[in-house]
């Protein structure tokens, strides 16, 4: 038993395998085994019952059940510590596909179980990790985990008493990393007052756009070429020009300037930053009029400025406003997903657009021959490894991939999370596409057929697509309804106005309240009742903060940091209450920021729509 257990384990912890196989079994001591009540074996350590002496399988059933709250997928991770006879060990593998990472901070009782539980079949299981030690659990995290993965924390009863420290050490460490690689959440918190404003900023220019859903399926059955960024696409520009009428082009906004110095006009560019669109469009503004701009309803404001052919609305599942254009639309605006690259945003795209053949050029996700950009950069690092653009720190770290031959290639700590999710969704969704990677020497992506530019132009007849005429013609069938929704989407928000401003005078003379009391703070003791009903205000408030579409969006982050440092516990002394009116003040502040900005940004969109509405109806 013990020698196929620990055949299972040597491959993935050497070590771990060594320690064990050092220890003697007779020397072992503390532990022993008896029945409990339903019969099944249980095995108690140092005086502890490590399972519930009634019916351990029901115990490990209910931890599993009441810790695990949502779907795990391949990629989430369960932290188990304590594996006692593997009840809670065993249920977790049979219940989700997740990754699982076992601590057994015990090696004695470790070994005495693998002496007599078969858990080969489980510990040979690829996605199983089985150590000792914190800092190998700690280690796997910081490798494997990425943006978006869900991490849960399983444990069992008895080994809080045993082992109260290491469960501490254990919880403390991984939380960190996690926090620290949560740069989703950060991002969102960072950017929700800019995509605030810009959301209402681009508004009154909508009129001028169509949305992705009316042109949904126009492009069934024919062929797209995406051009991103990455070294690879600069190998591939003349055989690009060579084949243009082969293939249908999305360009990401990053690679617009070097398609125009090679002459080459995409029929459609994609912006999504959320600032700095001028960064990609500075001198090729002239080229911008011949093509289609493809933007979020939450990009840059000087993207919606760009003259250009036409533009269109990518309105996206995260973005809360959506489904305000959702409910005033009569017909489908298109809600499609988020994504944190570009060209994930161009894949859904042309999904959307309706290609069988979705062919991409430049997504290397690595930086083959020491470069980063289809422009030509050469990769370098500062202090801290930090890679450089421009001898400015990104604030991005080199990691390693593999690439399609299976050899380790350096890529960016980001580009690992673009990587993740083309895979995922890949894998996931079902669809009639085929995707085709061109790059040569970039990262592996899997899901992706690889196949070099030359050979696959070589198999593609010319495509009859008039690219301009299919806009025009759903602008012409569109545009009616569109108006109406923008204006309609436009009217409930501009509504909020009055709501807003009360919320403003609620949130000044509460501020004063606490003011008065936190500057008499020392010298008397508090009012009590006066506490509770300025408590029963500031609830009244918060609630009426989050229903404001425009303020609770604008101030995700600030609300995350309320709920972070407002104290739970010990609520009647005084220290504790003085730190909690302190936190409730810095929140009041910042809906008055907030609450200001979002009236000025309501009124200057408003003087611009009827500016646009007038220009409209003169044209016609």
């Amino acid at each position: 038993m013990f020698e196929k257990n620990i055949r299972a384990i040597q491959e993935k912890n050497p070590a771990l395998a060594e320690r064990l196989e050092k220890i003697n079994i007779d020397s072992i001591e503390g532990i022993t085994v008896a029945e409990a009540e339903n019969e099944d074996l249980i095995i108690g350590y140092k005086g502890i019952a490590l399972h519930s002496m009634v019916d351990p399988i029901r115990e490990a059933r209910a931890i599993w059940s009441r810790t695990v709250q949502s779907e795990l997928k391949k990629n989430d991770i369960q932290v188990i510590f304590g594996l006692g006879l593997g009840y809670l060990f065993k249920r977790s593998y049979l219940n989700a596909d997740s990754k699982i990472f076992l601590i057994e901070p015990f090696t004695e009782l470790l070994r005495f179980v693998l002496q007599h539980v078969d858990l080969s079949a489980e510990l040979s299981d690829e996605r199983v990790y089985i150590t000792d030690s914190v800092s190998d659990i700690t280690d796997k995290i910081k490798e494997q985990y990425l943006q978006g993965d869900k991490a849960e924390f399983l444990f069992l009863p008895a080994y809080v008493s045993l082992a109260k420290d290491i469960l501490e050490d254990l919880s403390e460490r991984s939380m960190k990393i996690i926090e620290e690689k949560s740069s989703d959440i950060n991002t969102i918190f960072k950017f929700a007052p800019l995509w605030t404003k810009n959301l209402i900023r681009n508004m009154p220019y909508f009129f001028n756009s169509i949305t992705l859903g009316g042109l949904k399926d126009k492009f069934a059955g024919k062929t797209v070429l995406i051009l991103a960024a990455g070294p690879g696409l600069a190998e591939n520009i003349q055989k690009i020009k060579q084949n243009k009428d082969k293939f249908v082009t999305i360009a990401a906004g990053k690679v617009f300037k070097v398609l125009v110095e090679n002459d080459i006009i995409p029929d459609f560019v994609t912006f999504a930053d959320a600032s700095r669109v001028n960064w990609q469009t500075d001198g090729v503004e002239n080229a911008l009029e011949k093509t289609n701009i493809i933007l979020t309803s939450r990009t840059d404001h000087n993207a919606v400025l760009l003259n250009s052919k036409s533009k269109i609305i990518y309105l996206t599942k995260t973005d809360p406003f959506s489904g305000l254009f959702q409910k005033h639309s009569r017909i489908d605006p298109g809600i499609y997903d988020s994504a944190s690259s570009v060209s994930i945003i161009n894949y859904f795209i042309a999904r959307a657009l309706g290609f069988n053949n979705i062919i991409f050029c430049g997504l290397d996700l690595a930086f083959p021959d020491n470069k980063i950009y289809a422009s030509g950069e050469e990769l370098q690092t500062g202090k801290n490894g930090f890679i450089l653009i421009k001898n400015i720190p990104t604030g991005r770290k080199i990691k390693y991939v593999k690439d399609r031959n299976g050899k380790d290639i350096a890529t960016r700590d980001d580009y690992l999370i673009f990587i993740r999710q083309f895979e995922d969704i890949l894998e996931e969704e079902v669809s009639f596409s085929r995707v085709i990677n061109t790059s040569a020497k970039g990262a592996y992506i899997k899901g992706m057929d690889y196949i070099e530019l030359d050979e696959i132009t070589e198999s593609l007849p010319e495509q009859k697509i008039d690219v301009d005429n299919i806009i025009e013609d759903t602008y012409s069938k569109t545009k009616d309804d569109w108006h109406d929704c923008v204006q309609n989407v436009f009217n409930q928000l501009y509504g909020q106005k009055i709501e807003i401003a009360n919320i403003m005078e609620e949130a000044e003379l509460i501020n004063e309240n606490i003011g008065q009391i936190l500057e008499n703070a020392d010298n008397s003791d508090f009012n009590h009742s006066f506490l509770s009903d300025l408590a029963n205000r500031l609830t009244v408030l918060r609630k009426r903060v989050m229903e404001n579409i425009a303020l609770s969006n604008s101030m995700q982050g600030e609300l995350w940091d309320y709920t972070k440092n407002y104290k739970t516990e010990d609520l009647l002394n005084k220290d504790v209450i003085i730190e909690n009116l302190k936190t409730e003040k810095t929140l009041l502040i910042k809906i008055l920021n907030h609450s200001q900005s979002v009236l000025n940004y309501l009124e200057n969109a408003s003087i611009n729509i009827e500016e646009k509405k007038a220009l409209l109806k003169s044209a016609n």
